[in-house]
């Protein structure tokens, strides 16, 4: 079983550390990381000692005593109210509260504009624990072997829609037992797939280069994957981005393990791209990490301070992309679970180039 009680206490002394005696959390994804409650409606009260007081409204009143846990060394109360922030400010009382930057600032000022305490919660959450890297396995498993059999059954192939395609995809993941999609899948042919960020159109697939850029939810942990496959057989364009985005790919998958620099993994996969005169249409980072969130720290980016390094624990996508603008594109990404020797990825399907 989880130990949310150590997940609290451990950030409690961040918050006593920054010479706060309660930090008021209000990101939902940082509320199930401190306490297994996974509804829409919550906030808690984590005072510097440990304890905690979580409160959500009538509507979760038996959800909430299922899925939290508590213990002596921090005991986690429950409130069931609608007022959040007015309980857990009468909870507070004189010692008051920081909150997260995830507030509003409407909502901010009407607690008097307390202090910004920022990454208390998701600091802690950069080095996952077993239980948390199992289910990151178990959701990349899922995704990558439900994308396999969907393959084989022709799933993607000329005449279909976009559109018709993803939704094959996704009613084959939520079939298989996902919880949900981590994000709204990307399935671009054509011109299409020069968008990073295309989504799904009602455009027909066509012969050429197809993007599918997927992942799932599974017990609160997200999985994020890309595959680029081609239409029938690759014309000269097509195979030499292809093979140039799998070069800086390897490369980058190679460079993941404890003590690398985030920016130097971003380097290496950029300056493939760079040197074979495609630099420009490299457009975004490399990679980030998944957990709770599917896009979260550490962020392998240009931007990325050169001081910064993985840890053993720590989760990171390796994702490069080139994209043509009015011709065709190309991203493969895996996500890896840094290992005490290296990396281990959690999407094992093939990464060469796949003809349908």
């Amino acid at each position: 079983m989880t130990d949310y009680a150590s997940r609290r206490a451990a950030v409690a002394r961040t918050v006593a550390e920054a010479g706060h005696k309660n930090l008021l959390v209000s990101d939902l994804k940082n509320i199930r990381y401190l306490t297994g409650f996974s509804g829409s409606n919550a906030a808690v009260l984590l005072n510097a000692d440990g304890a905690a007081t979580i409160v959500t409204d009538g509507r979760y009143d038996t959800q909430v005593h299922q899925e939290t846990a508590s213990g002596p060394a921090s005991p986690l109360d429950i409130i069931i109210s609608r007022d959040l922030f007015g309980e857990l400010t009468r909870v507070a009382g004189d010692a008051g509260y920081a909150i997260e930057p995830g507030l509003s600032v409407g909502e901010a000022r009407t607690l008097g504009d307390p202090a910004i305490l920022a990454g208390a919660v998701e600091s802690a959450r950069l080095v996952k624990d077993a239980a948390e890297l199992d289910a990151l396995r178990e959701a990349g498993r899922l995704a990558d072997t439900v994308f396999t059999e969907f393959l084989a059954a022709g799933g993607i192939r000329a005449g279909l829609t976009e559109i018709e395609a993803a939704a094959d995809l996704e009613h084959r993941l939520r079939a298989a037992g996902a919880d949900g999609l981590s994000f709204d899948t990307i399935l671009a042919s054509g011109e299409n797939a020069a968008k990073p960020h295309a989504g799904v159109s009602r455009d027909v697939i066509v012969p050429g280069l197809v993007t599918i850029d997927f992942g799932v939810w599974l017990d609160g942990y997200a999985s994020d994957q890309t595959r680029t496959v081609c239409v029938g057989e690759p014309d000269a364009l097509s195979r030499e981005l292809y093979d140039l985005v799998h070069r800086s790919f390897s490369a980058g998958t190679d460079a993941v393990r404890p003590g690398a620099g985030l920016f130097a993994i971003d380097k290496v996969c950029r300056d493939i791209i760079a040197d074979a005169g495609y630099g420009e249409y490299f457009v975004h980072s490399t990679g980030h990490g998944v957990g709770l969130d599917v896009h979260e720290g550490p962020n392998a980016a240009s931007r990325t301070d050169e001081s910064e390094t993985l840890v053993a624990g720590e989760t990171l996508t390796i994702e490069p992309g080139v994209y043509l603008p009015g011709k065709t594109g190309v991203r493969i990404e895996n996500t890896y679970i840094v290992t005490d020797d290296g990396a281990e990825t959690v999407n094992p399907s093939t990464t060469e180039l796949q003809v349908v």
